[in-house]
């Protein structure tokens, strides 16, 4: 009976510390910890979404058709790539 509580603790601490948290959605979250430097061409950007509150540090991350890049939220051009896939999704 030890052995299966004990078990049991392991298993909720291994879930409750995993690095990504799944959401309703079912898109892990993502945490960003430095930013792409430059801005990215709309042309390539698949989509976009934003990181998880819970992240020390804010992001947007960029899908692109090669990888998906952290970028920085208050950056202008950010701003205006979320507003046209918000206007996609109106």
């Amino acid at each position: 009976m030890k052995v299966l509580a004990a078990a049991l603790v392991a298993f909720l601490l291994l879930v409750t510390c995993s690095p990504s948290e799944a959401h309703l959605d079912g898109v892990p979250s993502t945490c960003c910890f430095k930013y792409h430097p430059r801005p990215v061409p709309l042309s390539i950007i698949t989509s976009a979404y934003t990181t998880s509150s819970s992240c020390a540090q804010p992001g947007v991350i960029l899908v692109t058709k090669k990888k998906d890049l952290c970028v920085d939220p208050q950056a202008r051009w950010v701003q205006a790539r979320l507003r046209h896939f918000q206007s996609l999704q109106n």
